[in-house]
């Protein structure tokens, strides 16, 4: 997310909501694994858009059984 400022060994705060519109910063759970990307949609379900052009958008189904936003992006602790 070096898009928005964060860094290899930063900490993020994260308010725990399971709720999330689209444009924010989430933390998400997708298939057992945590990533922390920008909300987003299309027309074939949601969309989880890296903030580092390093990565790829990752794309969840309408049907995906194992996604869950797990919180929101609230800011970033400064680590070294």
């Amino acid at each position: 997310m070096l898009g928005i400022g964060i860094h290899d060994g930063d900490l993020i705060a994260v308010h725990r909501t399971p709720e999330a519109t689209i444009g924010q910063v989430v933390v998400a759970r997708l298939e057992g694994e945590i990533t922390v990307k920008r909300l987003g949609r299309d027309g074939e379900g949601l969309l989880l858009l890296p903030e580092n052009p390093d990565y790829s958008p990752i794309r969840v189904p309408m049907d995906a059984a194992d996604f869950a936003i797990e919180g929101l992006y609230v800011g970033v602790i400064r680590r070294g």
